[in-house]
């Protein structure tokens, strides 16, 4: 919650670029293991806190280092705005928001310690052992034996987590991976990954349908290497992708667009967008 509300409400004045600093010290803590780092997420105690950081009562619900899908969906959230809407701090980039959707993404499939079908989604996760505390305490299964609080095999509780979505995560993926900031006078595209290529159809924004994707190399989708954007099945136009140092040569990112709006449509793109040949485009 400390990393989560100052940035998720932008609480910190963006032009107070000592005190974004210092506040942006926090998101150290994001993947530190004597932090709030694990291997399913982030905890909701930093393991460094051996008062608050612990497992050992049974009640069902508990923020005392557990891995929640709902903390981590908010924080991941504050990131995304961090990285989006405020100067660049050492402490955060967008390979710390994709560390923390793929590790998020992970926890909630079949590949989970627990090997679950259905695959199970409940209100918080072992950090470092990837099992659904909740679950097994509901269930009263090791190491919760006996504590199940389940009132028999018709309980709504018993299969709770084949359809508890607590969380934003298609969120994430949309304001995050896409990059997609709708405002009162524009669509922003500015894409927190690294990931080579995806692709985003039917998002239904000021009553036009849009499309957005990416290809780093040009080959995924036949339309060239950069971002490319469609408006009610309209290729608008493409913008090329700039290159970044990465730790051993340049990586290849994904562009950052702005598209105006005047109340009735889109009216015109910074940076402009090319037009790539045999397509139809939608003029800036």
């Amino acid at each position: 919650m400390g990393l989560t509300s100052p940035w998720y409400f932008s609480a910190i004045p963006r032009d107070d670029a000592a005190k974004v600093a210092t506040y942006a010290e926090a998101f150290g803590e994001l993947d530190d293991p004597a932090g709030f780092g694990a291997k399913w997420g982030p905890r909701t105690t930093e393991r460094r806190n051996g008062g608050c950081y612990n497992f050992s009562n049974r009640a069902q619900c508990n923020w005392n280092g557990g891995v929640w899908p709902y903390e981590t969906c908010k924080a991941g959230t504050a990131l995304v705005n961090l990285l989006q809407t405020y100067p660049s701090q050492r402490t955060a980039s967008r390979a710390t928001f994709e560390r923390l959707l793929v590790t998020y993404a992970h926890a909630h499939t079949r590949s989970h310690a627990e090997q679950l079908l259905p695959p199970h989604v409940d209100e918080d996760l072992h950090p470092d052992d990837g099992y659904w505390i909740t679950r097994r305490k509901l269930h009263g299964i090791s190491p919760w034996s006996g504590t199940g609080g389940l009132g028999g095999p018709r309980d709504p509780l018993r299969a709770r987590g084949t359809h508890y979505f607590h969380s934003t995560f298609n969120d994430l993926v949309l304001s995050g991976l896409v990059g997609v900031r709708a405002t009162d006078d524009g669509l922003e595209l500015a894409p927190l990954t690294h990931l080579r290529w995806w692709l985003v159809t039917r998002l239904s924004l000021r009553g036009r349908d849009v499309a957005v994707a990416y290809d780093a190399a040009g080959d995924r989708y036949g339309l060239g290497a950069g971002l490319h954007v469609w408006l009610d099945g309209e290729h608008v136009g493409s913008a090329a992708q700039p290159l970044r140092d990465g730790d051993h040569a340049p990586v290849a990112v994904p562009p950052r667009v702005r598209l105006a709006w005047d109340g009735s449509r889109f009216v015109r793109c910074s940076p402009a967008l090319s037009t790539p040949p045999r397509a139809t485009f939608w003029e800036c």
